[in-house]
């Protein structure tokens, strides 16, 4: 094909303008044969993909998922609601999810709610995802409830994903947060620490480090240890009760502070050390995410979440739920992370 061959764009020569009778033109092909290949439902031969595509490369071509149907019940197209993905697990989470999703077949569309907003923001993500006519929905948000749900079940398969889940209609595929508590606070007895406070986020702020939180406070009140729950429902910040944990290392009254993120024990530890504090010395320091980069620097012991994992199980589960006329049994999937020790955690120093 030559430049002489190809039509003029329409609406100021824009690649938007562009339609899909421009794109059968050049290629020589029908109208029909384009929306084929764009949707890939019937055989095409690779020779005529070719040519279409080509078309399309060269003339800029952007189908509109909307107006060509594709974007409806039953549909390739996957919508993904998101949690801030400044956070390095909502980040990988991300990413993960894009490459399977590509490698699947499908195709994905994300909307980030506003990291200062709560449920309000969500919801309205939720409302403009599904405003698309997505044919799949994956939420990976902290604060979205399942009754907020509830309304779209019959009409789009919705899975969770990395968030624990309990609802009958909905499949889960989530990090296991009760054991992931049990194993930081296992560690925590374990390096002799006896006095402990533990940040816990307010359901509202986010159920996956609620659930966090709590499972490590309600074991190491199982193990007999003292239990300073610091309780936070400010949505958007890391660093609430933090000024309050410090007060508790220099009154002595605690060795061990336990942060439900990596984000928020290292948020902690840059107040920590700018108060004079020195950790482990004065205070040993948890978190659990063990997704950023650098970590092994820091040395901050924390659980590695299965991010990965979660996110290709997910993605798989969303594909067979698109293509099956029938959709299985629903199911709750829950995926326990690994310890990393590090050197932010060791015994209570003598004397404290």
């Amino acid at each position: 094909m030559t430049d002489s061959a190809t039509p003029p764009r329409r609406n100021g020569g824009t690649p938007l303008g562009v339609r899909m009778d421009d794109v059968a033109e050049l290629a020589q092909v029908s109208r029909a044969t384009v929306s084929r290949v764009i949707k890939g439902y019937a055989p095409v031969s690779s020779k005529t993909q070719e040519k279409v595509n080509q078309a399309m490369r060269e003339l800029g071509y952007v189908p509109n998922l909307i107006a060509s149907g594709l974007a409806a019940k039953g549909s390739d197209l996957v919508g993904l609601l998101l949690r801030d993905p400044r956070v390095p697990a909502y980040g990988l989470l991300h990413s993960v999810i894009q490459n399977e999703v590509s490698k699947s077949g499908l195709e994905l569309i994300t909307v980030v709610p506003s990291s200062s907003e709560g449920v309000t923001d969500e919801l309205d993500s939720l409302h403009r995802l599904l405003g698309l006519r997505v044919g799949g929905l994956l939420v990976s948000t902290g604060v979205i409830k399942d009754h907020d749900l509830e309304p779209f079940l019959d009409s789009v398969p919705v899975v969770s994903v990395g968030r624990l889940e309990d609802h009958p209609r909905i499949t889960g595929v989530s990090y296991d947060e009760d054991v992931n508590g049990s194993i930081l606070a296992d560690k925590v007895v374990m390096a002799g620490h006896r006095s402990v406070a533990v940040v816990v986020p307010a359901w509202a702020v986010s159920t996956g480090e609620n659930r966090r939180g709590v499972a490590m406070a309600s074991h190491l009140r199982g193990r007999g240890i003292d239990v300073h729950q610091m309780d936070t429902d400010i949505f958007g910040t890391w660093t609430d009760r933090c000024d309050d944990i410090i007060r508790l290392v220099r009154d002595k009254q605690i060795t061990a502070a336990m942060f439900p993120t990596d984000t928020r024990a290292l948020a902690f530890m840059s107040l920590a050390q700018a108060a004079g504090l020195s950790i482990p010395k004065d205070v040993s320091i948890t978190g659990c995410d063990g997704i950023a980069m650098g970590l092994e620097q820091i040395g901050l012991a924390t659980v590695k979440l299965p991010v990965e994992e979660v996110a290709v199980r997910a993605t798989a589960v969303m594909a067979e739920l698109l293509r099956n006329s029938a959709p299985g049994p629903v199911h709750h999937e829950r995926h326990a992370g690994v310890f990393i020790p590090g050197r932010t955690l060791e015994a209570p120093t003598p004397g404290r």
